[in-house]
């Protein structure tokens, strides 16, 4: 017993200076580029690449930015007012919009011709120009580099600059999110792989949440963009990981296999829950009613039904619930957050489920209809 207990204490004292030892070489380690990783990983890079992480911000030489084949069309000009000469990166691009920051570094705002909202087939809309924090100074200070660079330091006001840009409030090794912006800076890794690992830890909740994670941000009867983790704390599935439904390399937009698919998801943990024949003739799946277009990035629109009317955005919901309660309502009184109960749960009501499709019917059709899709009676 004694030998025992003494060989358990020094394999777990071993462990634990292991452990010690690898977490100091990667307190020490810098950062080695994406580049450099995709020496070993070509195949899980390219699928990165080809995503929106890496195009959250982009370095403009005086021409329109460029995008992987296949994916966003791109920023087609700058502001009306501006040349591309006059830009020194834009934000976004990829997938819902794109933002401007001038030749200082600092984010052009204004009432119009600052945002530019890419085409929006779902919603039915062309790409077209917005205004941009039309009610702060002409431009602001971007601080952003948390969530759309690597290797972010904020410095803010006094410096130092990305650049020199004095309007850029904070430096980083990398444009986008890259590699080593979800496991860590790798170059005792690339150094010595076998010995030293990278966190494969999900990181998704270090961007994909807005202020209080309690809290779901709401604007305009739509959830905020990049709510995401917020709407999971709050719905059915707050103990499974992103991964569970999502492969992190591979982007959702442009059917890049970032959704693992209803049959590798809702299908392999919701068996019995398979929607009764009706549903299954209207050809929707687990998403169309589950995961709604509930939330905005870029562009909205209105959709009219029996009675009503419902926006419908650009994003999908990761609330997944759904009301069935007349007297329910999605948001708080003062429309600033979706209403949640005694448990943090959320709820989906039937007018963006049901309604923003079944534009003939009314609220009391849903509400009378949404409990037998699943053969409930």
């Amino acid at each position: 017993m004694l030998k025992s207990l003494v060989a358990f204490t020094a394999a777990t004292l071993v462990a634990a200076l292991s452990a010690s030892a690898q977490t100091a070489q990667e307190d020490e380690a810098e950062y080695a580029g994406a580049e450099t990783c995709k020496a070993c990983h070509l195949e899980i890079y390219e699928d990165y690449a080809r995503s929106g992480h890496p195009w959250k911000i982009h370095k403009v030489d005086g021409a329109a930015p460029t995008y992987p084949e296949g994916t966003s069309p791109g920023v087609w000009s700058p502001p009306a007012d501006l040349e591309w000469a006059d830009i020194s990166y834009v934000i976004g691009g990829y997938g819902w919009k794109a933002r401007f920051m001038d030749l200082e570094g600092y984010i052009l705002t204004g009432d119009q011709n600052r945002q530019y909202n890419l085409a929006n087939e779902t919603l039915g809309l062309a790409a077209n120009w917005t205004g941009y924090s039309a009610s702060t100074a002409p431009r602001k200070p971007y601080t952003c580099g948390t969530c759309h660079t690597t290797g972010w330091e904020a410095t803010g006001e006094d410096g130092p600059h990305q650049d020199g840009l004095p309007g850029i409030h904070g430096t980083w090794v990398e444009t986008g999110v890259t590699c080593e912006a979800c496991h860590g800076p790798g170059s005792a890794h690339v150094a010595n792989p076998a010995e030293v690992d990278l966190s494969v830890a999900p990181n998704c909740n270090a961007c994909h949440i807005r202020g209080d994670v309690t809290q779901i941000d709401a604007s305009n009867g739509l959830v905020r963009h990049h709510e995401q983790y917020e709407d999971l704390l709050a719905s059915p599935h707050n103990a499974l990981g992103c991964g569970a439904c999502h492969d992190p390399h591979k982007g959702t937009k442009y059917d890049l296999g970032g959704f693992k698919g209803q049959e590798a998801t809702c299908n392999a943990c919701h068996k019995e829950q398979a929607p009764v024949a009706v549903a299954a003739e209207a050809h929707s799946d687990c998403t169309s009613c589950h995961m709604p277009f509930a939330g905005k990035s870029a562009v909205a629109t209105a959709i009219t039904y029996q009675g009503g009317s419902v926006p419908k955005g650009d994003i999908r919901s990761h609330i997944h619930r759904i009301a069935t309660d007349p007297g329910w309502n999605m948001f708080t009184e003062d429309g600033k957050f979706v209403a949640t109960d005694d448990q943090n749960r959320a709820f989906l009501t039937v007018d963006f489920t049901c309604l923003s499709c079944h534009q003939d019917k009314d609220t009391g059709w849903a509400l009378a209809v949404a409990p037998l899709i699943h053969g409930q009676r």
